[in-house]
């Protein structure tokens, strides 16, 4: 009985993430560029201690690699990344329920001139699933790239597509 509280519980935990709107009006988006990505960890970041030295590095990475192209305008903007957990989902976790990586960050785009907030996103959270049972965690494990690599590029992506979707393909 308490083996199917505890499914229950979770899955009510992985039933709450949602996708935020975008709040930020288009022409805004439209009007900025990405001049600089600034990447530091939050007071009290939950990351595991392995990742600490690696996680601005990919961040900042993964973030240039998917605003980029997208942020096109005339005005440069500080982008600064203030990583508040990353989650990697144990090999234990991945066997017995699936696992899943994720990563919330605060996301605040700057003037660099006037040093004025243009628009922030906090806590916003992506979440990339780590496979299921032993098969998913060999999958996940030898096949995918690694854990921490998808999960910051998939927290990017997931931004970008929050600021400027994709064009829809045909």
């Amino acid at each position: 009985m308490r083996f199917v509280a505890l499914l229950g519980s979770l899955a009510l935990a992985l039933a709450g993430c949602q996708t935020a709107s975008n709040r930020v009006p288009l022409e805004q988006v439209a009007d900025v560029r990405v001049g600089e990505i600034s990447v530091v960890l939050a007071d009290g970041a939950q990351i595991p201690a392995e990742l600490r030295d690696v996680v601005a590095p990919k961040v900042k990475a993964a973030m240039e690699r998917h605003l980029s192209p997208r942020l096109k305008g005339p005005t440069a903007v500080r982008v600064e990344v203030k990583v508040r957990s990353i989650t990697i989902a144990s090999e234990a976790e991945t066997i017995l329920i699936g696992g899943v990586h994720a990563m919330e960050a605060d996301v605040t785009f700057i003037d660099p001139r006037t040093k004025a907030v243009l628009f922030a996103n906090n806590s916003f959270r992506n979440q990339v699933g780590g496979g299921g049972g032993v098969g998913g965690l060999v999958i996940d494990r030898a096949v995918l790239s690694a854990p921490i690599e998808r999960v910051t590029d998939g927290f990017a992506f997931q931004y970008a597509e929050l600021l400027r979707p994709s064009e829809p393909r045909s």
